[in-house]
């Protein structure tokens, strides 16, 4: 995919999946400086300031509508975008029956980039819990994870043949950033409801959990850009992005 403009003055940017990696891995970087700083001040020190505040507002890991939470979104979008350029690629050239799988995939991911602005596994939450047996000592307080455990499962199967069969770089990188996002966004959350029932949403066990949590999900999903866009390049497509000429 080329989007390139027919001025001479304009400077083309090519899109290196090690670039890209290099930079999502400094934004990730920072934004977790920024959190630890915030557990430091607010849960450690008890240092009430005006920088406390921004700190826990803006950038704690566990929270909603702030700077993680849109840089995650705009990752999971990006990798949904990625993902629909693969199948657009393959969809006339592929041989096999696995072209549909990049589409699928591609909505999946679209689904988790809505669900992470819009906290729809926060309603799916309140509407499995009263229907729950047991929570487990907390555990499942977080009773999304039920569900969604379920469907991680169905999407492991489903999709399990598929990434076999892709080249051998591409699988195991798929297979090390889903099993980092997996651990983060599900496995973490269970031990996260029992500390959330016997300590409260702000100890400061629960927020350095939140903080792993959100940094094996965004490492994740920046390895999985990286290894879509390594990918593409492995077939023969730079993605080129070059500002347009208003005059043209």
């Amino acid at each position: 995919m080329h989007l390139t403009s027919t001025s001479p003055k304009t400077t083309p940017f090519s899109l290196s999946p090690e670039n890209v990696l290099r930079k999502l891995a400094i934004i990730i970087f920072v934004l977790l400086l920024a959190d630890i700083a915030g557990i430091i001040l607010d849960s450690v020190l008890q240092y009430d300031s005006r920088l406390t505040r921004i700190l826990m507002y803006y950038f704690t890991f566990n929270g909603e509508s702030n700077i993680p939470a849109f840089f995650s979104s705009v990752m999971l979008l990006a990798a949904s975008g990625l993902l629909f350029l693969i199948h657009r690629q393959h969809k006339h050239t592929a041989q096999d029956g696995y072209t549909r799988h990049w589409f699928i995939l591609g909505c999946i991911f679209l689904f988790m980039a809505i669900d992470e602005n819009t906290q729809i596994h926060e309603r799916v939450a309140d509407f499995v819990r009263p229907r729950l047996a047991t929570d487990l000592s907390g555990m499942l307080h977080w009773a999304w994870v039920v569900p969604y455990g379920v469907l991680t499962l169905v999407v492991v199967a489903y999709f399990l043949r598929f990434v076999l069969r892709l080249p051998v770089y591409t699988r195991n990188l798929i297979l090390l950033s889903g099993a980092l996002f997996v651990t983060g966004a599900l496995g973490l959350e269970f031990f996260e409801g029992y500390l959330y029932k016997r300590y409260g949403i702000d100890h400061l066990y629960n927020r350095i959990l939140y903080c792993l949590e959100e940094l094996m999900e965004m490492s994740g999903v920046a390895l999985f850009i990286y290894t879509l866009l390594n990918y593409l390049a492995r077939y023969g497509t730079q993605i080129v992005l070059a500002p347009k000429d208003s005059e043209a």
